[in-house]
């Protein structure tokens, strides 16, 4: 059973992740959708040639828009947030870098957000309750993810670590 201080910092993950998702999900739109002109100008500009501005809006929106779903559902979001952790660290050395220091506030926050994420994991309230990446669970389980009721874990093993794995661990 969790713990008053376990309970809130499932629900401040998961507070997290909804703030994440919605700007991710937002402007991944925006690129691939509603304003995919001007991102692939932006993209032809900073990342040149031009010819693949296009190109750079797709893959950048795609990768922001599923990643950000993918944190919303808490779907891999551990993975989701590496890789929108690394569009974070891009997007400040090229849109943002030499700009007033205001401009960094969103990138940065973000980028902590999904360290953040990186870090702990999607938290108990997700859609998927079986993936886990800990070395535990790892060396536990290579084979199949089986119940952990074979390592005498019990029925607890829903909910161990960052994603229901063998080791037992309850972040």
């Amino acid at each position: 059973m969790h713990s008053m201080h376990g309970k809130m910092r499932d629900f401040g993950l998961l507070a997290l992740r909804l703030a994440i998702a919605f700007v991710f999900i937002y402007n991944g739109y925006g690129k691939i959708f509603t304003n995919h002109a001007m991102a692939s100008g932006m993209f032809g500009k900073l990342i040149g040639p031009e010819s693949a501005g296009s190109f750079w809006a797709y893959f950048v929106g795609s990768a922001e828009f599923f990643g950000g779903l993918m944190v919303l559902l808490g779907v891999f979001a551990t993975y989701a947030a590496a890789w929108l952790s690394v569009i974070m660290v891009v997007a400040i050395f090229t849109a943002h870098w030499g700009g007033p220091i205001n401009g960094y506030f969103l990138v940065v926050s973000l980028l902590g957000g999904c360290l953040a994420l990186l870090g702990n994991g999607a938290g108990r309230f997700r859609l998927v309750k079986k993936e886990c990446c800990c070395p535990e669970c790892k060396a536990m389980c290579s084979d199949k993810h089986e119940d952990a009721k074979v390592v005498g874990k019990g029925d607890d093993a829903d909910d161990c670590c960052s994603g229901g794995g063998c080791c037992g661990d309850k972040k």
